[in-house]
């Protein structure tokens, strides 16, 4: 193993269509305090125009860009990506083509890829519509150093706008299938100003891990539920993770979403996904009432979003055909914008 690799963490950052969002990501963490992080841009299949605008403002921040496509990533004995751990510092932006959406799992996983040829130990998984305070990585580099038993760490997540509203600061798995985000909306004064608080669910927004010991986000799923099914994962496995409360960074929440177009559609993606997520953890009994609690919950959902309830019978009966036939989610069940 380089140097380097022990030295310096890849920021993994995933972008599709998101140049503006991107740039602003990229500027915050190019104004951080210097302490072993370097970005690793992923683009997932922009359009020409899109990317060309990228790859222009990427310039006026980075002077070193080094540009790779996935398959020079994937083929890592033949890779030139091999040769050049030695020259990497926090100065580098690596930029990734991958060409074609491929999801955020499997968008992301590339950048992992790239991170196992740099033999990197930790990885981390940041969002493209995120800014983060100067001090956040800092934060996290020290944590890590004192800490070694926590596998995967998030930072404090606050809402980009308010600034000072919460997000969350990691949260905890329900016995039933839901997640309980901790400090959820709360005021960022309510949060302890240092320490930190273990937790059994995690957001892939922000998401600093040991990906050899913890593994890479499952492909499973096209978008969403990747974070879900590693917390699963990581607490049926008995590895720690926590949220850092002084590491903290801001999100755009919901602007990812935003790209679905329906929310009908959104609410069937994310039962029939939570459903193979869970009934892959859970008993027969405990996914069985899990599924019946999540049909009993449809109407009322929809009710609140201002959807006829009556809707959800012709839901609920295309959740069950396909959860019955299918155990992932690919892009074929996806309306994007």
């Amino acid at each position: 193993m380089s140097e380097n690799a022990e030295k310096y963490i890849p920021i993994i950052i995933l972008n599709w269509n998101g140049e503006v969002d991107t740039i602003e990501c990229l500027n915050s963490i190019r104004q951080s305090k210097k302490c072993g992080f370097f970005p690793v841009l992923v683009d997932n299949g922009s359009t020409p125009e899109s990317l060309t605008r990228l790859r222009n403002k990427c310039s006026l921040i980075y002077h070193d860009i080094q540009f790779f496509n996935r398959t020079q990533i994937l083929s890592i004995q033949n890779s030139p990506v091999a040769g050049i751990s030695d020259s990497i510092t926090e100065e580098t932006l690596i930029f990734i083509e991958n060409g074609e959406n491929l999801g955020f799992a499997q968008g992301n996983n590339i950048g992992i890829k790239f991170a196992e040829s740099f033999q990197a130990e930790w990885v981390m998984l940041l969002n493209n519509d995120t800014v983060v305070h100067e001090n956040s990585f800092f934060e996290l580099r020290k944590f890590i150093r004192l800490s070694p038993d926590i596998k995967a760490i998030t930072p404090q997540i606050c809402y980009y706008e308010p600034n000072t509203r919460v997000w969350n600061c990691g949260g905890e798995l329900t016995y039933w299938g839901s997640r309980k985000y901790y400090f959820a909306n709360a005021d960022h004064i309510a949060v302890p100003k240092t320490g930190y608080r273990k937790i059994t669910f995690i957001t892939g927004c922000a998401l600093l891990f040991k990906y050899k010991e913890t593994g890479p986000l499952t492909e499973k799923f096209f978008f969403g539920e990747e974070d879900y099914e590693f917390s699963l994962r990581m607490k049926n496995s008995g590895m720690k993770m926590a949220c850092v409360f002084n590491s903290v960074i801001y999100h755009k929440v919901g602007s990812s979403i935003r790209k679905l177009s329906k929310l009908q559609e959104l609410i069937y993606i994310q039962y029939i996904s939570r459903l193979i997520n869970t009934r892959n953890y859970y008993s027969l009994l405990r996914w069985q009432i899990t599924k019946v609690l999540c049909y009993l919950y449809i109407p009322v959902l929809l009710w609140k979003s201002s959807i006829n309830p009556v809707n959800s019978f012709q839901l609920i009966r295309r959740i069950n055909y396909y959860i019955n036939r299918n155990n992932k989610v690919d892009i074929t069940e996806y309306t994007l914008q």
